[in-house]
């Protein structure tokens, strides 16, 4: 009889450590102590969250995550789980969509499902973890003046319960080109106190986000970001070694981008306004 009551305080013992050792690792299915029972969700830090991850145009590309099982035990079977996408990772898109709206951004779209798929998982007999892929490939027709995201939950666990905060998650569609992307000449002007000169050279723009591109900063083989606000004027941000140019780097006069001529004006000083950079970027 104590035998009996001896492993029956063990699995009591073990059943409340899952559910704190659960509740801590923010599952909300879990309240105190209660609801021990095997639950899945997609792994570590992004459960519930949004993810980046960078792709490439017409290139087939696989980002891997993983799912755990939270039990007193693992199963004696395997679990086979299925990904999809679920009402809880949409209703997460549309939070995050709200809030950005509210903040004066666009909305996420959701990457058309003809470019993805995912590998469904299958946590062993015995194991806790799995892995699943998100195979992605960006058809070059892609509208890439938007920005993406992949909604993908745990749609189907034979059964086994699904976490409602931490079985879904969004992947954002990184390192797609925006629409500033690409050749350029710039003509302009590089008033300097010991060797003043003329700029004509071509600049490429490379992709940051949707509204950042990096490039030359004046003709000194430095990096500079262009970001276009929501008006068409531009900030000029030094980066790398040109951050550390004698300054104040300052922003004169007019900064600004053109959508109609795709092209960029700049103005900008550094060293206390004895070198003076007056540029206009065109597209090609």
């Amino acid at each position: 009889m104590k035998r009996i009551i001896k492993s029956c305080l063990i699995l009591f013992a073990s059943v409340i450590g899952l559910s704190s050792c659960l509740e801590d690792k923010g599952y909300t299915d879990i309240v105190n102590g209660v609801g021990a029972d095997p639950i899945v969700s997609i792994y570590g830090n992004a459960g519930g969250s949004l993810q980046t991850s960078k792709f490439k145009i017409d290139t087939l590309v696989s980002v891997t995550y993983q799912v755990n099982l939270g039990s007193v035990n693992p199963l004696d079977k395997d679990l086979a789980l299925t990904m999809g996408v679920t009402t809880t990772a949409t209703d997460y898109l549309k939070a995050t969509n709200a809030k950005r709206v509210a903040a004066g951004d666009d909305a996420y779209e959701i990457l058309p499902s003809s470019t993805y798929t995912y590998t469904n998982p299958v946590i062993k007999a015995g194991t806790r973890d799995a892995d699943f892929k998100v195979n992605v490939k960006l058809p070059k027709t892609l509208d890439f003046t938007k920005e993406y995201v992949i909604p993908v939950g745990i749609s189907d666990a034979s059964g086994v319960k699904i976490s409602s905060n931490l079985g879904f998650m969004n992947i954002f569609v990184g390192g797609t080109p925006n629409k500033y992307d690409g050749a350029y000449t710039s003509i302009g002007y590089f008033s300097h106190p010991s060797s003043p000169r003329d700029i004509n050279r071509q600049k490429t723009l490379k992709t940051i986000d949707k509204s950042t591109s990096e490039t030359e900063f004046a003709d000194l083989g430095y990096i500079m970001w262009l970001k276009v606000n929501k008006d068409n004027t531009v900030t000029i941000i030094p980066q790398g070694t040109a951050t550390g140019l004698a300054g104040p780097f300052e922003q004169t006069g007019v900064n600004k981008y053109d959508p109609a001529t795709k092209t960029f004006t700049l103005n900008y000083q550094y060293n206390v306004g004895t070198r003076v950079i007056t540029e206009v970027i065109k597209k090609n």
